[in-house]
């Protein structure tokens, strides 16, 4: 996959706070990752429409600074989240952030270029707000590829500001079940196999 982040300067480090089903969290994050200096519209949307599962392992691919994972562990104490991101400044503070959360116990954020690094694994649910950045062949690729890492029952849930309905077109053709929502320009993608 190509590195489509910015190496070098970090850019001014930040303390984001956010509230998510009525808990209160804070993320550190500088303004050189994805959506450094406030959560993004669309990572806010798919955490409205989140579908999280009772207990079991979630996956958050392309975890940036970390809010959809660790959001999800903070109010599912019965869920294992585990994160990735290729980008190394990201795994670092999404560590922290983890950390900062309280949910470190239950976070395991590793470096990696999506499902990579995990071969074998399979998730109750996983989500993500796939980098538009690196283009639609890597968020076609999250999108299609999900469905290999699922455990029976298992979803997937994605928000895509762009480019979406070709994505959605494709993954019907993969998957059993397909649901969108579109809202302020962007759309909500529910998958099961």
């Amino acid at each position: 996959m190509t590195h489509y982040f910015r190496k070098g300067s970090l850019g001014e480090k930040v303390l984001i706070p956010f509230v998510y089903r009525g808990v209160t969290l804070q993320f550190i994050s500088y303004t050189s990752l994805f959506s450094g200096s406030k959560v993004d519209e669309g990572t806010s949307l798919l955490l409205k429409y989140l579908k999280i599962p009772p207990r079991g392992n979630v996956l958050d691919v392309g975890c940036g600074y970390g809010i959809i994972g660790i959001s999800v562990a903070k109010v599912s104490p019965n869920i294992r989240v585990f994160m990735v991101d290729i980008n190394p400044l990201a795994v670092k503070v999404a560590k922290m952030n983890a950390r900062l959360n309280r949910v470190d116990d239950r976070v395991t954020v590793v470096e990696g270029d999506s499902y990579t690094p995990f071969k074998g694994l399979k998730f109750n649910a996983i989500y993500s707000n796939p980098p538009l950045s690196a283009g639609m062949t890597v968020v076609e690729k999250i999108v299609l590829n999900a469905i290999n890492y699922l455990e029976p029952g298992g979803w997937a849930q994605f928000v895509l500001a762009r480019g979406g309905e070709s994505i959605l077109e494709k993954a019907s053709k993969v998957y059993g079940r397909v649901e969108k929502i579109s809202k302020k320009g962007y759309m909500i993608i529910y998958l099961e196999p």
